[in-house]
């Protein structure tokens, strides 16, 4: 069997850009962790607050979470826009 093209896999939806990227550098994966340590101390923290307001931490974060998809999806595109534009400068000085 033909095994599909790049474009033909993007357009039936075979492959996700912006949600199958991960960075595998070693340094950000430090920071990264270091990161997730700081949010689940101060988690702790709010916890025991009186009154707890780790709930409330926990649903704001998720809501600047859930933007995120939304800027990788236009840094895709504008990346794509700009390699369009390299190639069809590339193909017009031909």
């Amino acid at each position: 069997m033909e095994e599909k093209n790049i474009l033909e896999q993007l357009y039936n939806g075979e492959i996700f850009p912006a949600e199958q990227y991960a960075s595998r550098g070693e340094e950000y994966r430090k920071i990264h962790q270091g990161n997730y340590h700081h949010y689940e101390d101060f988690i702790e923290l709010l916890a025991k607050l009186e009154p707890p307001l780790d709930e409330r931490f926990i649903k704001i974060m998720d809501e600047q979470l859930d933007v995120i998809p939304f800027e990788f999806s236009e840094m895709f595109i504008d990346g794509f826009k700009l390699e369009a534009k390299m190639m069809a400068e590339v193909f017009r000085d031909e």
